[in-house]
C-alpha cells in the first residue's frame, strides 16, 4: 500500500509504503515522480517502508529502469527502513541517483525526511 505523507509539496515527494508493494502502487509513484521532475530542475524523495513483506518482482525491475533513465533528475534522496534488504536495495539504487540515496533506519526517520527537505545544510529559523 502506497501512502502520500503530508509533506509532500512544490518539488518534494514523501510517500510510506507498508505491507506489500503491487504494480499499481509503483505505476502510481513513477507517474507522482515524472510529474514532479517535468516541472522541476530536481525532485526530493523521502521513501519510508513499513512492515514491507513483499515487492513485485515486475514492478521493481520496471522501477529500477526508471531510475536508470531519470538518475540525473533526482535531488535529495532519503529511504527509511527496518531490513538489511531494503539497506541494501538503497545502496544499489543509490548508483544511478545523481546525489545517491542516503538509508536511514526507521527510528531515524524525522532526520531522514529534514535532509529531504532542508539538505545538508539548513536555514537558520530566527
Amino acid at each position: 500500500m502506497l501512502e502520500i505523507l503530508p509533506e509532500t509539496h512544490d518539488n518534494i515527494l514523501a510517500v510510506r509504503v507498508r505491507d506489500k508493494l503491487t504494480i499499481p502502487d509503483f505505476d502510481q509513484y513513477r507517474n507522482m515522480v515524472r510529474d514532479l521532475m517535468l516541472k522541476n530542475e530536481e525532485t526530493h524523495i523521502y521513501y519510508e517502508m513499513v512492515d514491507v513483506d513483499w515487492i513485485n518482482p515486475v514492478a521493481t525491475i520496471e522501477n529500477g529502469l526508471f531510475d536508470v533513465i531519470h538518475g540525473l533528475d533526482y535531488g535529495r534522496v532519503a529511504m527509511v527502513g527496518e531490513k538489511k534488504w531494503q539497506e541494501l536495495s538503497a545502496k544499489l539504487a543509490s548508483t544511478v541517483k545523481k546525489h545517491g540515496i542516503r538509508y536511514y533506519d526507521l527510528a531515524d526517520k524525522e532526520q531522514a525526511m529534514k535532509y529531504v527537505l532542508e539538505g545538508d545544510n539548513p536555514t537558520p529559523t530566527p
